[in-house]
């Protein structure tokens, strides 16, 4: 029997005891032992442990946990464990990191000994605590949760949402599939303080404190969305790929670079595991939709060393539009290898390609003083000859190793080949004529290839007496978008709206060689931040970017080119913790956006810079399963381009800057677990643009989004004896949305929209769901514009059966 030299005289009794009990021989025992805070102190702790071989998972929480732990590597041999990323207690972090293997633990003073499931009562009887948790980590994958406990999409710090001094919404996987969440525009209409705008049925905008956000980001990784065309090119994100979709609300330009002061969407990938699961979804829906997926993972070695994951999902059907189809193809692929205990490398692609006939680009027009025509929501001024057809390839790799001093280095790169074929039309109005329209078509072919690199280092430092955290990293992206198009120069077809019998256009013969426009961006950016521990109970958040952008447009033969050096982005953020259940935080945050737009002649608008100022409380209860936010904002927006009506010679296309654009608002969020039985997720948000100079000083700005916007989701599991039957829904409730000028005005009044599910679990591998959407059929629209186009309904009632096996 070893016993070590912070062993108390009881810890030896009780560790050779187990030993005794478990006929295991005292030589095959392993000691991580160190000192500090013990577990009935219930100090959090700074952990971050990669999923890994047991043996070097549990090495490594003795480390980060200070604390001496003590088992037999036969219990710790051919398993993996979980990942710990976050603050929390070490009997949460221990019981997170053992999830799955059938391992308990107990403990005694600083010590904890590893054991059997099946001789934990053994333990108890010792006088030993046992202690177990059903605290989240980062993957909400199979927590049923609808909250997750570490996020690091603001900083790449992890930290809880709690610990985040921005407002955060996390989408989970549990969600995404209680509502039945097809692609990121079903994620985000269901998201706290998200709006969108939709440019045609699959281009789609989305809002944030009065901005749009013109960035993606994947594992952390950026995506360009902000070009005018991208949304044409870069496929509408899949679900069936993805873990949880974060959304920092707020300007992010620390992590990310140029973009707005919207918010951040980060797609979290899934992973693969070492149990061997399978998941197979088959689904049939409204007008002939039907959609099925296989999700395949497991570990391909023995050791575990190596893991893959692979998912294949493929959508088609009709829809309420008249002559859109649909079909969507994905197929994902990821591997991961520890190259040894330490380090480890993934590897992935993804492709998706997509198949949209009869895609509407238009939407509807109004009447010239911008009242509504009455029209069926099954309309589509459009013919079957339109199409938006995409494909889209991701092929992504990265590189983690973690040190013996809690530092970890991640290098990341990602690469995107986008190609589309756009052949669609919109409408325009016939002068002194009312109701008569012409359609214009317009075809284009879109290249879109962006290259993404991102390297870090993070880990905590000692000063004076106290641990706090840093990472210092180094990205850079280049985006090289091109297209060429035109139009049909000898077409003319008219139509009247009031008379829609005879609508029936003839196919286009568009001139693909008419017009060419080349957009490229590139950027590189050096970041720096840290959380300093200022007391026990204050965090103090420090970061700052330094960015280099170039850009280079050719619209027309018409050049221009425009670059910004050594441009700083600062951050800041203090978390005060008012007791173990609620914080207080303060935040700014700046960002700065270059443009491809020209002047009046022809030169590069300079960049668009902006702002975001944040106080706000944050709370959690219920072992950290169920929190809530509140925040008081304002976002500020200047320089971004309004087009002009007229330019100089041989300049196409101009514009001007915008007058500063200043957004004050609430957040108002709650979500997670009320009961074991009971999920919630709620957000309110209020956000008023107005102008802050000019002509238009004092007036709204982007009144096509709403001021006030309320959204639900509940899942609710019935008891006994219905205990296999889960029922809930969601709501979503805005105020008006207008556009105006000074000859017309196009609005929607406020309305709400309720969805209905309930799923049964017929056992434990099946499940029936069905999904109701717009149960109540509200007639309204999503999107308002303009009088002459782009005015679009929302989906009327419809639903989905699904059948879920899981394995």
């Amino acid at each position: 029997m070893h016993v070590f030299p912070k062993m108390t005289p009881l810890a030896a009794l009780l560790v050779k005891q187990c030993l005794r009990r478990q006929h295991l021989p005292a030589s095959l025992l392993l000691s991580a032992s160190l000192s500090l805070p013990t577990l009935a102190q219930a100090q959090q702790v700074s952990f971050d442990i990669p999923a890994q071989p047991l043996g070097a998972a549990l090495q490594r929480f003795g480390l980060q946990a200070d604390m001496q732990l003590l088992y037999s590597p036969d219990l710790a041999r051919g398993l993996r464990s979980q990942a710990v990323q976050g603050s929390l207690e070490p009997a949460q972090a221990l019981a997170r990191l053992l999830a799955g293997s059938g391992l308990s633990f107990s403990i005694d003073g600083n010590t904890i000994t590893l054991l059997p499931a099946s001789t934990s009562d053994s333990a108890v009887q010792l006088g030993a605590t046992n202690v177990t948790s059903n605290s989240l980590g980062a993957i909400s994958e199979g927590t049923h949760a609808y909250t997750t406990g570490s996020t690091s999409t603001a900083t790449k710090l992890p930290m809880s949402i709690r610990e985040t001094p921005q407002s955060v919404t996390v989408v989970t996987r549990q969600r995404i599939e209680d509502e039945n969440l097809v692609n990121l525009d079903d994620v985000l209409t269901n998201a706290t303080g998200v709006t969108l705008v939709k440019n045609g049925t699959e281009r789609t905008n989305y809002y944030a404190r009065g901005q749009q956000i013109d960035t993606l980001q994947i594992d952390g990784v950026p995506t360009n969305i902000a070009n005018a065309y991208s949304l044409d090119a870069i496929s509408k994100p899949n679900t069936d790929l993805y873990d949880r979709v974060e959304i920092v609300r707020g300007a992010n330009g620390l992590m990310q670079g140029a973009g707005n002061p919207s918010a951040a969407i980060n797609l979290i990938r899934k992973r693969p595991t070492v149990e061997p699961q399978v998941q197979v979804t088959s689904s049939v829906g409204s007008w002939d939709t039907y959609r099925n997926s296989v999700d395949v993972s497991s570990a391909l070695n023995d050791a575990g060393t190596l893991r893959g994951r692979s998912v294949v999902s493929y959508t088609t059907g009709h829809s309420y539009r008249d002559h859109a189809k649909k079909e969507n193809s994905l197929i994902y692929g990821i591997l991961e290898a520890d190259l040894d205990d330490s380090s480890m490398v993934t590897l992935g692609f993804s492709y998706q390609k997509d198949r949209n006939p009869g895609y509407d680009w238009s939407g509807l027009p109004a009447k010239a003083n911008g009242e509504f025509y009455p029209l069926s929501r099954s309309t589509a001024l459009t013919a079957d000859w339109a199409h938006l057809n995409k494909s889209n390839t991701n092929v992504f790799v990265d590189y983690q190793k973690h040190f013996d001093n809690d530092w970890k280095l991640v290098l990341a790169a990602n690469q995107i080949w986008a190609k589309s074929d756009f052949l669609a039309n919109y409408t325009w109005p016939v002068a002194n004529n009312p109701g008569r329209y012409t359609l214009n078509p317009r075809g284009f072919r879109y290249d879109d290839t962006q290259t993404s690199l991102d390297g870090y280092l993070s880990g905590p430092f000692q000063l004076l007496g106290r641990q706090h955290d840093l990472i210092v990293g180094f990205n850079a992206r280049q985006d090289d978008f091109d297209y060429h198009g035109g139009r049909d120069a000898s077409y003319n077809y008219g139509f009247d709206v009031n008379d829609l019998g005879a609508f029936n256009p003839p196919a286009p013969n568009i001139n693909y060689n008419l017009w060419k426009y080349n957009y490229t961006t590139e950027q590189q950016g050096a970041y720096l931040a840290t959380r300093l521990s200022l007391t026990d109970s204050t965090k103090l958040i420090l970061g700052s970017r330094l960015s280099w952008y170039k850009t280079e447009t050719d619209l027309l033969g018409v050049k221009a080119d425009y670059s910004k050096n050594r441009e700083v982005t600062p951050y800041a953020g203090i978390v005060q913790e008012l007791n173990d259940n609620f914080s207080a935080y303060a935040s700014y945050t700046e960002v700065f956006k270059p443009q491809s737009n020209v002047d009046y002649n022809g030169s590069v608008l300079a960049p668009a810079t902006g702002s975001n100022y944040e106080l706000g409380l944050k709370g959690e209860t219920l072992d950290k399963r169920f929190g809530g936010s509140l925040a008081l904002f304002q976002t500020d927006l200047t320089g971004t381009a309004e087009q002009l009506d007229s330019c100089a010679p041989g300049v196409p296309s101009c514009f001007a800057a915008k007058e500063k654009i200043r957004t004050t608002g609430l957040d108002l969020e709650a979500y997670g677990e009320l009961t074991p039985n009971w999920n919630l997720s709620a957000g309110y948000t209020y956000a008023s643009p107005r102008y802050e100079g000019g002509a238009s000083k004092g007036s709204a700005a982007n009144t096509d989004i709403p001021r006030h916007l309320f959204k639900l989701t509940t899942d609710y599991r019935l008891p006994a004896p219905l205990e296999k039957l889960r029922v809930g829904g969601s709501v979503l409730s805005q105020t008006h949305m207008y556009k105006e000028t000074a000859t017309y005005r196009v609005e929607q009044a406020g309305y709400t929209v309720t969805n209905l599910h309930a799923v049964y679990e017929i056992d434990k591998h099946f499940e029936l769901q069905g999904n109701l959407n717009n149960a109540f059929d509200k007639k309204y629209y999503q999107t308002v514009q303009f009088n002459h186009y782009n005015n679009f309904f929302g989906d009327p009632r419809n639903f989905t059966v699904t059948l879920r096996a899981k394995f």
